[in-house]
C-alpha cells in the first residue's frame, strides 16, 4: 500500500513540474480576424497588434491566413518588403514560429504588393520568461493569447518537487 502512493505521488510530482516546465504563450497573429491585407486606412494594424503583448523566448506565433503566404524576413526585408532575407515562403494557412532567441523577428506577405499595404510584422522577443510573485488571476484572458501560464524558475520548481515529495512521503520517513 504505501509503495503504491509513493509511486502515484512521483508520477503526479513529475507531471506537474513537466507540465509547469513547458508553459509558454501563444499568440494568434491578428487574433481572430487572422493573418490578412490590411484596410487602406488600417495599414498599422500588425503594429499595434504586436504593441499589446511582451513576447518572450519559448512563445510562439500562430499565423492563420486564406489564399496568402507568410515569410519571415530579416530587417531589411521588413522594411523594403522584399521576402529573400531569410528563405521559406508558408502558404498551407496556418503556420507556427517558435520564438527561441531574445531578438527582433521579421514577417511579412509573400506578396510584395501586400506587404508594402501593411501586411507585415515585427516583434521584439524578450529573455526567458521571470517567475514572478504570486499575484491573483486577471478576470478575462489576454486577447488571444492561447496559453497564457508563467514558467516558474528552477528554484521554485525545486522547491515545488520538495514539498511534494516530503507530502507524499513525510508519514513513511520515520
Amino acid at each position: 500500500m504505501a509503495s503504491s502512493i509513493r509511486f502515484l505521488c512521483i508520477i503526479i510530482t513529475m507531471a506537474t513540474v513537466n507540465f509547469l516546465a513547458g508553459a509558454s504563450n501563444q499568440y494568434n497573429v491578428g487574433d481572430a480576424e487572422g493573418w490578412h491585407l490590411p484596410d487602406a486606412n488600417n495599414t498599422d494594424v500588425y503594429k499595434i497588434w504586436a504593441s499589446k503583448f511582451t513576447f518572450h523566448v519559448g512563445d510562439s506565433i500562430v499565423f492563420e491566413y486564406k489564399n496568402d503566404s507568410v515569410v519571415k524576413v530579416d530587417k531589411r526585408g521588413y522594411y523594403h518588403c522584399n521576402e529573400t532575407g531569410h528563405g521559406s515562403m508558408f502558404k498551407d494557412g496556418h503556420t507556427v514560429f517558435l520564438l527561441d532567441k531574445p531578438e527582433f523577428y521579421y514577417f511579412a506577405s509573400g506578396d510584395l504588393d501586400h506587404c508594402k499595404k501593411g501586411q507585415r510584422l515585427m516583434i521584439e522577443v524578450k529573455g526567458q520568461h521571470s517567475s514572478p510573485s504570486i499575484a491573483a488571476p486577471s478576470l478575462s484572458p489576454r486577447p488571444s493569447a492561447a496559453v497564457s501560464w508563467i514558467i516558474p524558475s528552477f528554484g521554485t520548481l525545486m522547491a515545488l518537487v520538495t514539498l511534494m515529495l516530503l507530502a507524499c512521503h513525510g508519514p513513511y520517513l520515520a
